[in-house]
């Protein structure tokens, strides 16, 4: 499996908060472009501050939350709680994936739907529930922490 990364992205995409009545503003369009940079990387919100301080020093942490929360919303980032850590922010990608979590380094990759789609078939099935957007968040050691 090997980390997934995002197309590159324009802030053109954030239209649809313009869109949705909200404004774009000057902050916003940092936080989208530290997303866009981080290469599939799964940031926290006080990642995303740190990324940001040089163009905004002054930029607040709740800010920063805020802005998320709207990017949330409107379905361009995705918020995930990948263990005991802070929430994780990653941009939407175009087809659901889950996350394998490495607990001796921390390192996340993403593992894409096709590859569960007939575990999730039989969950279904045998539940008789019409299964919604699911994140699935899986745990073990990374090739590199693995003895051997």
């Amino acid at each position: 499996m090997k980390p997934h990364t995002h197309d590159s992205r324009s802030l053109v995409d954030i239209a649809s908060i313009r869109a949705s009545g909200r404004r774009v503003t000057r902050q916003r369009a940092l936080i989208w472009d530290a997303l866009l940079h981080a290469e599939g990387r799964h940031l926290s919100a006080r990642e995303i501050a740190r990324s940001v301080r040089a163009a905004a020093p002054d930029l607040h942490q709740a800010t920063i939350y805020r802005a998320l929360d709207v990017f949330v919303e409107e379905g361009l980032v995705r918020r995930s709680e990948l263990g005991d850590g802070p929430a994780l922010f990653e941009l939407a990608a175009e087809h659901r994936h889950h996350h394998v979590v490495c607990t001796t380094c921390g390192a996340v990759v993403h593992v894409h739907d096709d590859a569960l789609r007939g575990a999730l078939a039989k969950v279904a099935s045998e539940s008789g529930y019409e299964l919604g957007d699911a994140e699935l968040t899986f745990y073990g050691r990374c090739p590199a922490c693995s003895p051997g």
